[in-house]
């Protein structure tokens, strides 16, 4: 099994950061779809996710906590060549609510592949999405 733990620090306020990811069915921080299709509301919504090219990825939020800023979800069908996929979010405080840490897990398991190939993979997508959180954080 893959276990993903990646915990970065962000120069954006935890507010801002939190206001981003609260919105599920949101992706306008995180480019590259083609569109968003959002399907149900609250805990068991689903955000389709449209990119040319392939088949549309289904993410299902899974548990949704304003207080401790977190949050879970699912992939059932992966775009990777990894199954039973499950990520989860929490955001922390830093410097009185000017920085964010932000703590992003996933598991999954390998599917055809060796498992450190899987893990970088998601890794990176990762370190790719936690960059452009921060970004879109910070304007």
């Amino acid at each position: 099994m893959i276990k993903v733990n990646i915990e970065k620090e962000l120069d954006a306020p935890v507010s801002k950061v939190w206001e981003l990811l609260e919105n599920f069915g949101n992706l306008d921080w995180y480019p590259g779809w083609e569109r968003i299709e959002v399907i149900g509301s609250g805990i068991g919504m689903t955000r389709r996710i449209h990119m040319t090219g392939m088949d549309p990825i289904d993410e299902i939020l899974e548990t949704m906590d304003p207080a401790s800023r977190s949050f879970s979800y699912t992939i059932p069908k992966m775009p990777m060549p990894v199954s039973e996929y499950r990520a989860s979010v929490e955001l922390k405080s830093l410097d009185n609510g000017d920085r964010t840490l932000a703590h992003w897990r996933c598991e999954a398991r390998p599917e055809g592949i060796p498992e450190a190939d899987g893990q970088a993979m998601l890794e990176g997508v990762y370190a790719d999405m936690l960059a452009k959180l921060e970004a879109a954080a910070k304007s």
